[in-house]
This record gives C-alpha cells, structure tokens and sequence, in this order.
C-alpha cells in the first residue's frame, strides 16, 4: 500500500481514537472560596447616597465603569431600588481599601475595579461583589489576595518576555497550594491527586483563566467557575483600563521561534499552560493533542507552521513537565525555560 495513504489512515484513526477519548472526559474545576454569606438585602432607599458615592469613588471605583466593572452609578441604583443598604456599599468600600492597602504594601498596587466585577458564575456560587471583597479583605482572604500581587508583580517585571513571565508565576502557584489550609486542599484533591497537579491548575488560571471546550460534545473540558476573572491578564486590563485578551497582554517574547511558528501564532502562553493542564492533570495523551492540531490544519485551514509550533511545545510539556510536575517549581520551570527559550544570537 502507498505509504502516503498508510499515513493518512493512522492519522484517520488516531482522529478517532481522539474523539472517542475526548468525549469520555469529565470536567475538571477549580474549588472556588466557599461563600459565608449571601446578598445583602437591607433597604436604606436614596439617604445617605451622597455619602456612599463619594466613598466609593475615593477608594478607586469608576463613575460608570470601563470595562465590564459595575461602576459606582450601578451600586447607587442598587441603593434606590432598595436591593442594598448603605452600609454595605460603606463596608464594600472599606475592604476594598483594606484591599489596595494590603497590596500596596506588598509591594504592587491592584487595581479597585478588579473587585467591582459581577459574573453569572460568581452569583452561581453564591457570592456577590460585596461578599466576595469582604472576604478577601478578612485574614483568611490574605493567602489569596497575596498571590494576586505576587503573580501581577511578577508579570510587570518580567516584560516584555512572555515566557520568563509566565514561568515566574509557577513557582507562586505552588507556593500557594502548599500555604492553602487543610480543608481548602482537601477540596482541590477533588480535582487534582497531588500538590503538583494543584500547582499546574492554579498556574493556568493565572496565566489566562481561560476555559477550552471538547470539540466533540462542546462542553467545557474545565471550568475555574469565577476564579477566572483573577487571571494575570485580567488584572492587568482594569490595572490600564483597556480591554486586552490575553495574548495582547502577553505576547510571545522570549520563545524560540520554534514555538511559534508564525507571527499571528500570539496565544504560546495561554497554550502552554492549556497543555499543561490537559497532559499534567488530565492525563490527556500528547498524541490526541497533535490529532487535533491536525484536525485544525485539515478542517479549520490552520497555518502548518503554527500547528508545528503547537506540537512542538506540547512535545516539551510531555517530555519535561508532565514527568516532573512534582518537583520543585522552581527548579521545573528553570528546565522549561531551557527548553522553551530564544537562544541569544
């Protein structure tokens, strides 16, 4: 048999194999904070909204908002129609002080509006912008606040180089695993067996927070609910107040350029953290994600050079991350830096 036709038979069946594993697999999630308190409902109608909105704009909040951030005209509805009382919008405004404070002092600002933004996932998990600030203000929020600042300071003072930049924040996640309480890592072994495959889900969260869906049942192959939002990129957009995606605010400096193929392959960050959720914690073969770089170029009409840039970075995650996700994160991601780095000319 034609040994062109052979290949594209074990390309056919691997497609399919893929397809059937991928439909088999079930969601992976990141735990959210278990919400300790509901909507506020006290009614106060217009008195005192004077007061609350000067409060609210001296602790940094947008008039209207700009981006998808509430803004303080939308709380001082809230406040007419009775939905909540001015003493929660007074104490929203507190812990986002208390917040801007606390990272201020840790060495880099974070910026108010991120706090003032209500998601359907955030109010399906029973939180809303006033529970969640408040509990992230308390001293049980500090632990996660202060990877926030971390992991935003760390991506300032890396760029431009994306990839320095990303792999910085490695070490953080798993610093933080390791700090996280008993109980709070008892709920990540839900997801994830072990400290490092903790790690790898916190780390992709902070790297873009984005969410990929199975090609063949369209649902979501993980879900970091409302934790999402708190995603490098996402900081740093309401830290500039420019609506950016991830790979606008990354980039792709510091990657050899056998990682990225073309000039408008820009997502290496947001993929490399993808494969390394996928191949280190989900267990999902190296091979069904070359398939499916294979599918994109052959259906999708993806750019051949920029699918071989794919393929060969989750080459490196198989052959380096996947087999030493447990070790010390720093030392993992200095080995993925050797890897993956531009070799000075």
């Amino acid at each position: 048999m034609n040994p062109k036709v052979i290949g594209l038979l074990c390309v056919g069946l691997l497609v399919i194999l893929s397809a059937v594993w991928l439909a088999g697999r079930k969601i992976l999630s990141i735990e959210p904070m278990a919400a300790t308190s509901g909507t506020a409902t006290l009614t106060e109608g217009q008195e005192g909204s004077a007061e609350v909105r000067q409060r609210l704009l001296e602790v940094g909040l947008h008039p209207t908002g700009i981006l998808s951030d509430l803004g303080v005209d939308d709380h001082l509805v809230r406040l007419e129609k009775g939905e909540v009382s001015a003493s929660v919008l007074i104490a929203y405004a507190d812990a986002i002080e208390a917040l801007t404070n606390q990272s201020t002092k840790r060495g880099q600002a974070l910026p108010p509006t991120l706090w003032d933004v209500s998601t359907p996932a955030l109010l399906d998990a029973g939180w809303t912008v006033y529970s969640l600030t408040t509990a992230l203000a308390s001293e049980a929020g500090r632990v996660h606040v202060d990877l926030l600042t971390d992991a935003y300071s760390a991506f300032l003072e890396n760029r431009p180089d994306a990839l320095q930049g990303a792999l910085a924040l490695l070490p953080l996640a798993g610093s933080y695993v390791r700090a996280l309480p008993e109980e709070a890592r008892a709920e990540h072994e839900v997801h994830a067996k072990t400290d490092g495959e903790a790690t790898l889900l916190i780390w992709q969260a902070l790297l873009t927070g984005t969410t990929r869906h199975n090609p063949i049942t369209h649902r979501p192959l993980w879900s970091h609910g409302f934790v999402g939002h708190f995603s490098v990129p996402h900081i740093h957009q309401y830290a500039t107040g420019t609506g950016l995606t991830p790979s606008q605010v990354w980039g792709v400096e510091g990657f050899s350029p056998t990682f990225v193929g073309t000039a408008a392959n820009s997502n290496q960050v947001e993929h490399l953290g993808i494969s390394a959720l996928l191949q280190g914690v989900a267990s999902v073969p190296g091979a069904v994600l070359s398939a499916v770089e294979s599918i994109e170029v052959a259906v999708d009409g993806e750019d051949d050079a920029a699918a071989a840039a794919d393929k060969a970075l989750n080459a490196v995650v198989r052959d380096i991350l996947v087999p030493r996700k447990e070790e010390d994160p720093h030392k993992l991601a200095a080995a993925l830096h050797t890897a993956l780095a531009a070799q000075p000319d």
